[in-house]
């Protein structure tokens, strides 16, 4: 529903609520470099389960076109989607947390969903019970899950494993503990896993699961390089169509050709650019930045300076745009609870939050950098520059060449920091 009042606003522009469901189809808005429709040819053509990365920034809409995906791909995928850092509310986790995500959710979606067989045929229920007898002993001696009796139903499973991603959440010592014992029987877990994988497609014949892992372009990166460099083979093991999101920081590492060799594609979601590497203004990207935020409210509500203001500080980053619209609505009913309209004072104001927030981690060597990077526009590969791509203070952009630019809600604070 389109915002008719300020405090509405704040409603259709929550940065931590990416598009879904109604939502996404009242509010999605095109993006002409999107590799969406590519991803959906391949995925629908090809009927061995492809491993897919996409690549792009934190914040650049990566979740909605996943999204937006999904619910094009029904006639021919069943889509089982989650963020990694949602389930195991860690930023360094390592590849036995996502492989036991990716256990946890498959497994209750399965059976949630009705993707097992029922009534259960003597090799299933075979099948079923070794699946059911694993989980207890990889969880034997731990205070989480324990059985007075056997576990013999959909329902207690699904429970047990519920009780899982819980316990792993909130104890570390929990998670080390059933960490270890996953990194001792990875090649039972991926067994298992195919198992019901193939339950679920076999029901499902002819339409396949599909596997949508997010949150990693999110994690540390160090915990992220590990993840898909050392045990890529372990991720890209299941018997599924997969699309993994990868950070864009890693992209412009000696590590990524190593990485690519274990998945069939990689796709890039790019930046939308408000301007060419020649300074000259890109008119395309800025009017669907605009449209993003006139889609969701009341022309009336935002003055058009305000708007200005707004787009240009996001960067193209669609997060960061949607997080400035929200500031600014909270800037302008703390100025007048009444307020018809967001202005441009207001806008102001969310700006310099966002600059705040983007500057509170750079030393004083990053900020000589990113001054370099304003300057010359320049991206290479330095571990230096993958940081700063990491953190949101530099932005690649690919309209033209690639090149790439400091945050513009960063740009007033470089000669501050940089001055001699």
């Amino acid at each position: 529903m389109t915002a008719t009042t300020i405090a509405q606003v704040l409603n259709n522009f929550n940065p931590r609520m990416p598009l879904s469901g109604q939502n996404l189809r009242l509010w999605f808005v095109p993006r002409a470099s999107s590799p969406r429709r590519r991803l959906e040819i391949q995925l629908r053509q090809q009927r061995q389960p492809l491993k897919i990365l996409l690549v792009g920034h934190r914040g650049s809409g990566k979740t909605t076109e996943l999204n937006k995906l999904a619910g094009e791909m029904t006639e021919h995928f069943e889509t089982v989607g989650f963020d990694v850092l949602n389930i195991t509310g860690r930023s360094t986790l390592g590849y036995e947390d996502l492989m036991l995500s990716l256990s946890t959710q498959v497994t209750r979606y399965a059976i949630e969903k009705g993707l097992i067989g029922r009534p259960l045929s003597d090799p299933l229920q075979e099948g079923w019970q070794r699946l059911s007898d694993w989980w207890r002993q990889v969880v034997a001696g731990l205070e989480i899950g324990r059985r007075s009796g056997e576990v013999e139903t959909f329902a207690s499973l699904n429970t047990l494993l519920g009780e899982i991603e819980i316990g792993v959440t909130q104890s570390a010592f929990t998670r080390d503990q059933i960490n270890q014992q996953l990194d001792r029987q990875m090649p039972e877990l991926v067994r298992h896993l195919n198992w019901v994988i193939d339950e679920a497609n076999r029901h499902l014949h002819p339409r396949r699961l599909l596997l949508i892992v997010e949150g990693l372009d999110k994690v540390d990166l160090a915990a992220a390089r590990s993840v898909f460099r050392d045990h890529a083979p372990t991720i890209t093991s299941l018997n599924a169509a997969m699309i993994y999101t990868f950070p864009l920081a890693l992209r412009y590492s000696e590590d990524y050709l190593t990485v690519l060799r274990h998945f069939h594609q990689d796709y890039y979601l790019h930046n939308l650019a408000l301007r060419h590497a020649d300074g000259s203004d890109d008119a395309e990207g800025v009017q669907t930045l605009r449209q993003i935020v006139r889609q969701r409210l009341r022309e009336s509500l935002i003055a058009a300076d305000a708007l200005e203001q707004i787009v240009f500080a996001s960067g193209g980053i669609p997060l960061d745009l949607v997080k400035l619209v929200s500031g600014a609505a909270l800037y302008a009913l703390e100025r007048d609870e009444a307020a018809e309209a967001i202005v441009l004072s207001d806008a102001q104001n969310a700006i310099k939050d966002l600059r705040r927030e983007l500057a509170a981690n750079l030393s004083m060597a990053e900020w000589q950098l990113l001054r370099q990077r304003h300057t010359d526009r320049r991206l290479s590969n330095e571990t230096a520059i993958q940081q700063l791509l990491y953190k949101g203070a530099l932005i690649e952009y690919s309209n033209d060449i690639q090149w790439c630019d400091v945050h513009p809600a960063l740009w007033g604070l470089l000669e501050h920091f940089t001055e001699s």
